[in-house]
């Protein structure tokens, strides 16, 4: 499964990405994570290249993706390219554009700083990739210091997460 996150930096598509590819090697899956950003890291473009599969993974970057989750109109214009008539597309509640086929997840009642868990919920969901008992625990590992900080935040996520 080839997936692409796009966003502007600040918006979490790296931090999901990441938790994303942990999930997967702890489900015993090969899964390979490259980041893609330029030196302005918040306010930029970010785009995140996951890939979960089966057999060795070669390069993580890809030519169309089988999933994309779009969290910003300027990032959508950079991962056009790696979109097809197949690529399921999932986009954040801060997205404007609309754009044919795609899924707009809804705000819901949570702050914009756990939409990138909504989405990966809904990315979970749609492809199938990893057991929530590792998205979870990936969470956990990758937030520690956030959690320690404001325990409600955990509670916030998990809804986010399993937002459906």
């Amino acid at each position: 499964m080839k997936i692409i996150f796009a966003g502007e930096g600040g918006q979490g598509v790296q931090v999901i990405a990441e938790i994303l590819a942990k999930a997967a090697f702890w489900d015993g899956q090969p899964s390979l994570y490259i980041p893609n950003f330029g030196v302005e890291q918040r306010g930029g473009v970010s785009l995140a290249f996951v890939v979960i599969d089966q057999t060795p993974i070669a390069y993580p970057k890809f030519e169309h993706a089988d999933l994309a989750a779009i969290f910003s109109d300027r990032s959508y214009q950079r991962v056009k390219s790696h979109l097809d008539a197949k690529t399921k597309i999932i986009l954040s509640p801060a997205m404007t554009k609309t754009i044919k086929g795609a899924i707009k997840l809804p705000a819901q009642d949570l702050p914009n700083r756990s939409w990138n868990i909504l989405i990966l919920g809904e990315i979970n969901r749609q492809g199938k990739l990893v057991s929530t008992k590792n998205l979870i625990k990936a969470m956990e590992e990758r937030f520690t210091r956030q959690y320690a900080k404001n325990p409600a935040l955990q509670q916030i996520n998990l809804k986010a997460l399993n937002y459906a």
